[in-house]
């Protein structure tokens, strides 16, 4: 799931960074390419998600399993109010914002349990890198509905992503160093 998850994340960035370099070099518009992003990375983030939840209390879906059915639900319900709200209801990008929730939902959740696992491990240090991640999340919800956007918005959206993608990054690996130098110490979870 982790694997799966971490692909679909990576997928959608190398999606969304391949449309933004076909335009800035004056190349054709390609929305499918552009739109990718939510509908790649919101399941991502959840399976991500859901498989470091299950890593932190050791199991495995047989001994819950319930749980990797209901998040599979979770996301096909995203996608089936995604696609209510875009062909059924006539929503102009009425998809956008049912994927935009899971994802933020999900990337939230990844955090919080991230955030749990530096506590465990004894690595509080690395918090404010996962910090800033969620930070830039919900700054860059905001600059989305400026209108006009701007090439100066568009600059500053990408400085934030490459920010909060890069803390996130940093954190992870150096969560992973730690977690496989040793045990986490116990904290009655």
């Amino acid at each position: 799931m982790a694997l799966a998850g971490a692909m679909l994340v990576v997928l959608a960035g190398l999606c969304k960074a391949t449309w933004k370099l076909i335009l800035a070099l004056g190349g054709p518009e390609l929305p499918w390419l552009a739109n990718a992003l939510f509908p790649l990375m919101a399941p991502g983030f959840t399976l991500l998600a859901l498989a470091l939840w299950q890593a932190q209390r050791r199991t495995v879906a047989p001994r819950r399993p319930w749980l990797v059915p209901l998040v599979l639900m979770l996301i096909a319900l995203a996608y089936g109010v995604a696609a209510l709200r875009n062909w059924g209801l006539a929503v102009e990008r009425g998809w956008f914002l049912p994927l935009l929730a899971l994802a933020s939902l999900a990337n939230l959740t990844l955090t919080v349990l991230l955030l749990r696992e530096t506590w465990r491990r004894r690595a509080v240090w690395l918090a404010p890198l996962f910090l800033v991640n969620l930070a830039m999340v919900f700054a860059l919800q905001r600059i989305a509905r400026i209108e006009p956007m701007t090439l100066s918005l568009h600059w500053l959206e990408q400085s934030l992503t490459a920010l909060g993608a890069g803390a996130f990054a940093l954190g992870a690996c150096l969560l992973d160093r730690r977690v496989r130098r040793g045990p986490a110490r116990a904290t009655g979870a």
